[in-house]
């Protein structure tokens, strides 16, 4: 195969999802930019083409079906001059040196091309955690699915996944596989939790256990997942009442614990976040290397598709702002590091005279952090060294979902640059 040079560009966006279009959307105002996306699937979208409803509400001012949504998004960048290639895969970013521009390997079916690019923004979202990785015990018969493989098999193929499904895992994603098992005429068996409370909002999921008669089993784990070449049951046990049980069951759903899809920076000089497995990033959503960017999921696994695409509307901005300035030195910032059970904080870098106070933090994608497991009765401390530099009270934290902090009210007086910020959750 071939390696062809294909020319150079203003800005590549690697990923066709609601960042990386909406991303797209914003530099096509520059119209003399040379603007391309690359996306590895047929189609643009990303996840929300195999989704339900609600969909739109923060970016595009309106509710929309997933599928709906994805395809004004697909209309909406097919009218600006932006290149859209789609089938065609990043295999590999090679980032230039100071002063150098960047390159990237695009794999199509056209062959194996290069770009050189003066600014890259990463926008490949994030995925599941397999059986594999959550170390469930038992076989691994057919039947498995996670939520984004059973979505895209009966919202794209049009097949039916089983006869009855049993749900592990109760975030978010948890009541969206629900939606999509029951429009197939797949029956729930149960929604297995791990932990003492739901990890997603309880009267939501309280309501669709209702209507739809689905059992929630919290405080259970899988002892074992039944049958050969196909799933027959699944051995649960109850931790509090040391209790085994069976439920049958022909096929396993496996929801939640999303993490970046970040292989692009594997072997190159981008600092990846040990915490997020994506890439460290400033304020200005900026990696470790100069003019390459990354915005969405990728960034952090799980958060609304909508405020991922405010974040790849920002990141153009700032890219766009960069192309303005004849500065290209990298800002000074403080780092923030996070203490258990405090499972991230994006962006670890904080540059203090780019902090921006908006009025409600639901519309817009900044600083914020995700707790590991749902909170009730908790107590949030910002300490820079021996300093405590802010404080806040909640009642209760939904696991794995966004939660914004008001770092322009932090103590910034009092905090140590060199020493950072530490962020400590005190629980009943």
């Amino acid at each position: 195969m071939t390696n062809k040079k294909s020319g150079q560009l203003d800005v590549a966006i690697v990923g066709g999802g609601p960042a990386g279009i909406s991303a797209c959307l914003e530099l096509s105002k520059m119209a003399d930019l040379k603007v391309a996306l690359f996306e590895s699937e047929a189609k643009l979208g990303g996840i929300p083409r195999t989704c339900h409803y609600f969909f739109g509400l923060r970016d595009r001012k309106r509710i929309y079906t997933g599928p709906a949504y994805a395809r004004v998004l697909d209309s909406l960048i097919r009218r600006t001059s932006v290149e859209v290639y789609t089938n065609s895969t990043v295999v590999n970013i090679i980032p230039g040196k100071p002063g150098e521009l960047h390159r990237i390997k695009v794999l199509s079916p056209q062959g194996l091309n290069s770009y050189e690019c003066n600014f890259v923004l990463l926008a490949t979202g994030c995925f599941e955690s397999s059986c594999s990785v959550r170390t469930i015990p038992g076989a691994r018969p057919a039947g498995i699915f996670t939520t984004g493989a059973v979505q895209e098999l009966i919202r794209i193929h049009h097949q039916k996944p089983g006869g009855k499904a049993l749900v592990i895992g109760s975030e978010h994603v948890a009541l969206s596989s629900m939606l999509t098992l029951r429009s197939a005429g797949t029956s729930i068996a149960g929604v297995v939790e791990e932990d003492g409370e739901i990890q997603t909002y309880p009267s939501v999921a309280k309501a669709m256990s209702f209507f739809f008669g689905v059992p929630i089993y919290k405080d259970t784990s899988v002892k074992a997942i039944l049958g050969e070449k196909r799933v027959k049951g699944v051995e649960l046990v109850n931790e509090v009442e040391k209790r085994g049980f069976h439920v049958e069951c022909d096929t396993v759903v496996i929801t939640g614990k999303l993490r970046s899809y970040s292989p692009l920076i594997d072997n190159t000089s981008i600092e990846r976040d040990p915490l997020t497995f994506g890439p460290v990033v400033d304020m200005n959503l900026m990696t470790s290397v100069p003019n390459i960017f990354a915005a969405g999921n990728i960034l952090r696994g799980g958060d609304m598709h909508d405020l991922c695409a405010l974040e790849g509307k920002q990141a153009a901005k700032n890219i766009l702002e960069r192309l303005a300035s004849s500065e290209s030195t990298m800002d000074e910032y403080v780092s923030v590091i996070v203490e258990s059970p405090i499972r991230y904080a994006v962006p670890p870098k904080i540059i203090p005279s780019q902090i921006r106070f908006h009025r409600s933090s639901w519309l817009y994608p900044g600083f914020a952090i995700q707790v590991e497991h749902t909170l009730k009765n908790s107590v949030l401390e910002a300490w820079s060294g021996n300093e405590k530099v802010w404080e806040r009270s909640y009642s209760k934290l939904i696991a794995r979902s966004r939660i914004p902090l008001p770092i322009q009210k932090f103590n910034w007086n009092r905090i140590d640059k060199e020493k950072g910020i530490t962020l400590k959750l005190k629980t009943d």
